[in-house]
């Protein structure tokens, strides 16, 4: 019987033991052979921490918006950016400030906006609560995750089908039959780049990297029993040395002339997405994250510039994108649960449920989807939270059916509504 993923896992090999035979920067399997035609590439940023969508997309109109944030309520006149251009989008909601460049993304009609996202109940524990999302079960639990059994479906042949541009793998791209390959982003200008996405060897004797490779190789190439778990283990540092280098080449070939936003890991991250995608043709799914949402304190400012960090980073990725000729390319953000609609002692919000969700490529129908849930008092949950109008699965849904071209039910289990963002 093949050795699966979960039978590999099973198995109980620790991590030091596994680094000894395989590269250190990647414990992960990829196989494959060719790229799909008509290629569409997903992009999904996950915002970890909890994101406040309210002070994401405004309700400047809501007069109890104001009265549940006193110090941290936007008004009509703050909704300008940097460049003093309006990030209003209609005559209810504009846009954080921060968010310029989305701005310009959705006045091209390129920004589908999904108010009242999330978890069908509330659950307040950021690990619970994400590994709803990733699995896409509203009991959470283990197993594969959404994106995983995707890339189980219908990526099965590619050589690399899927990168985590992250230092972990997340719960979402967990497979039964692959494991994706996980990488944080790092600069072609480091003079350790070329190594560090590669076989990690002695800097100090580097005369040895080669023999050390040599034997790596011939190690993972003896003769096992078909099917066993040895065998796999081969197989693995095989592909891994080849799938190592292939990302290390893309990085190291790419050439655009847009500028990424400087001292930003998650412009960092975009950028080496961008890099993957052009120099990887069949690379169809690539995931970022971008942290530091749990704002309980010190909100105003934080956020502020996680949201720029966000927004700049995603136009300079689309123009890159554009300059390439890589247009059919979709991104999904996320945040595991919103903030409280009232701001706490501390200028910062605490935990809470429902919130905003972008989606963001040529081919959505711009616009605002689903509905902001009621600030009124008799319309929050017995926890004064803001009640869930979209689950969060009929953004999946959506994109799986009306990008992804497979039908959602396979993936998700049951059917969802579809939003209607995607022509």
């Amino acid at each position: 019987m093949p050795t699966k993923r979960r039978d590999f896992i099973k198995q109980g090999i620790g991590l030091a033991a596994v680094s000894l035979v395989l590269p250190r920067v990647w414990l992960t399997e990829a196989r494959g052979r060719t790229a799909a035609p008509n290629r569409k590439v997903f992009v999904v940023v996950g915002f970890s921490g909890g994101n406040d969508g309210l002070n994401t997309v405004i309700p400047y109109t809501d007069s109890r918006y104001s009265q549940l944030r006193p110090t941290l309520a936007l008004k009509e006149s703050d909704l300008k950016d940097a460049q003093e251009r309006s990030t209003i989008i209609s005559d209810r909601f504009g846009l954080h400030p921060s968010l310029g460049a989305i701005k310009g993304l959705y006045d091209q009609n390129r920004v589908a906006i999904v108010h009242g996202a999330g978890l069908p109940a509330p659950n307040l524990s950021h690990f619970d609560a994400t590994r709803i999302w990733y699995t896409a079960r509203a009991e959470g639990g283990r197993g594969a995750g959404w994106l995983g059994r995707y890339v189980d479906a219908v990526l099965a042949e590619p050589e690399m089908p899927a990168l985590s541009v992250t230092s972990f793998l997340p719960g979402a791209l967990s497979a039964d039959e692959r494991v994706i390959p996980a990488v944080p982003a790092a600069s072609s200008s480091d003079p350790f780049f070329g190594n560090s996405l590669s076989f990690q060897t002695d800097p100090a004797h580097p005369g040895d990297r080669p023999n050390r490779i040599k034997v790596l190789g011939d190690n993972n190439r003896r003769s096992f029993p078909e099917e066993s778990f040895q065998s796999h283990i081969a197989a693995t540092g095989q592909e891994l040395i080849r799938s190592a280098e292939k990302v290390n080449n893309a990085v190291l070939a790419y050439e655009s002339s847009v500028v990424y936003p400087s001292g930003s890991n998650f412009a960092s991250a975009m950028q080496m997405a961008a890099q993957a995608i052009i120099g990887i043709p069949e690379l169809s799914l690539v995931y970022v994250t971008l942290g530091g949402f749990d704002t309980h304190a010190r909100q105003k400012e934080d956020h502020a510039l996680l949201l720029q960090n966000f927004s700049e980073a995603t136009k300079s990725f689309y123009d890159d994108m554009a300059e390439h000729g890589m247009e059919d390319v979709l991104m999904m953000q996320f945040s595991e649960f919103g903030r409280r609609p009232m701001e706490n002692k501390s200028l910062g919000t605490d935990h809470g449920t429902a919130s905003t969700m972008f989606v963001i490529g040529k081919a959505v129908r711009g616009g605002i989807y689903g509905e902001q849930p009621s600030l009124e008092a008799a319309a929050l949950d017995d926890r004064d939270n803001l009640k869930t109008a979209v689950d969060f699965r009929s953004v999946y849904a959506t994109i799986l059916d009306g990008f992804l071209d497979i039908d959602s039910e396979s993936i998700l289990g049951e059917r969802f509504e579809n939003i209607g963002f995607l022509g």
